[in-house]
């Protein structure tokens, strides 16, 4: 058992790397600009979907749906055009 009572060494030692590595407590997911871009375009489409849902106006609610898929397929192109986490 260690100083912290009830774990084990092992657990402690993982714990102590936990506090000390910062790519451990947080490896960076999402945190680019890729990231960033995408998930905006994303939730502006479904915002404005929403909106022109509930006006009854079904050609803005497709064409925000479009726009949606548009902002899941730009995460991968922006990685791969360098805007993405580095050292990944």
């Amino acid at each position: 058992m260690s100083a912290r009572t009830g774990i084990t060494e092992q657990h402690a030692a993982d714990l102590a790397v936990a506090e000390y590595d910062p790519a451990f407590v947080d490896p960076g997911h999402g945190h680019s600009r890729a990231a960033w871009i995408s998930i905006v375009v994303m939730l502006v489409a479904i915002a404005v979907g929403t909106l022109f849902f509930f006006l009854e106006q079904p050609i803005v609610v497709w064409i925000s749906a479009a726009v949606t898929l548009v902002g899941a397929i730009l995460w991968p192109v922006l990685t791969k055009v360098g805007l993405g986490e580095q050292g990944h």
